[in-house]
């Protein structure tokens, strides 16, 4: 008889996740010989191998593995979401954006729309960098994020809905040697091109160099770890950075920007098999804010 139930699965997901035993036991707070055996019943309930067991510390996922994965992942996922909507415990839409990002030109506009709509609407909001966007969105720890759509590219299990653009620009300060002769995107030819370092980042150096090709010298980089770190090097004069319209930072004072003939599209994002009835809500109210 198929008894399979949900802590075998959590603990199995867990551990391809973490691809270690440890990791999982840590995270769900269980001694590691319970993970083990967990997984263990699960296989054989399964009829197979989960993992390919190199030693007790390498661990990688079988083929069939890989296939239970992808499928518990997405329906544990949905029946997480169901037991939360008939429990009536869904009804914060947990709603996250880029770290640094002002959106106080439109979401509070939004908010107050989606309130009017619907008296039941109720938000948070978790600002991460972009790559923590995506972890956050695949753990279930957000049900949407805004994001450039660079970011959410290529994922087909993701719902993108495209909603305005923003403008790339060069954030320099006062204080870069020879920023009163700035005119143009060549007069950055001799200063340092600051960047977040993050999984993108080699694209991100790419796409960047295309932009200044026309003006006919390529940036030389340097990754730091955040952007809190990318601003500090821009205000005290140590090179540029771009980034979009958005940041907060751009506003300070001492603070400069030169637009890029280039815009970033803006989507809001979520998992397909995300059931929350707020996003829906939400996004009407995105469109009709961008459409007036």
């Amino acid at each position: 008889m198929f008894i399979m139930n949900d802590k075998q699965i959590e603990c199995f997901l867990e551990t391809g996740k973490h691809l270690s035993f440890t990791k999982a036991a840590q995270n769900l707070y269980l001694p590691q010989p319970a993970v083990s055996r967990y997984i263990s019943a699960l296989e054989e309930e399964l009829g197979v191998e989960l993992f390919v067991r190199e030693n007790s510390r390498n661990i990688s996922l079988s083929e069939a593995g890989t296939v239970y994965f992808n499928f518990f992942q997405r329906t544990h996922a949905e029946l997480h979401n169901i037991r939360k909507i008939l429990s009536g415990t869904i009804s914060v839409l947990r709603l996250g954006y880029n770290i640094g990002w002002n959106m106080s030109s439109f979401l509070p506009d939004v908010v107050e729309s989606c309130r009017k709509a619907n008296p039941d609407f109720k938000i948070s909001f978790e600002c991460l960098g972009f790559r923590d966007l995506i972890q956050a969105l695949d753990d279930n720890h957000l049900d949407a994020i805004i994001t450039t759509d660079d970011y959410v590219e290529g994922k087909t299990d993701y719902v993108r809905r495209r909603f305005t653009s923003i403008p790339r620009i060069v954030v320099y300060s006062e204080h870069l040697p020879g920023f009163e002769n700035i005119k143009s995107a060549a007069d950055f030819r001799d200063h340092t091109f600051y960047m977040i370092d993050d999984p993108k980042v080699g694209a991100l150096c790419q796409d960047i160099e295309l932009l200044f090709r026309p003006h006919n010298f390529v940036p030389r980089f340097t990754a730091v770890p955040n952007i809190n770190s990318v601003f500090a090097a821009i205000e005290n004069g140590l090179g540029v950075a771009v980034l979009d319209g958005w940041y907060q930072g751009i506003r300070h004072p001492g603070m400069h920007s030169l637009e890029l003939n280039e815009n970033l599209a803006i989507s809001l994002a979520w998992h397909r098999n995300t059931i929350h009835p707020m996003i829906d809500v939400l996004y009407e109210n995105i469109k009709k804010h961008y459409a007036l």
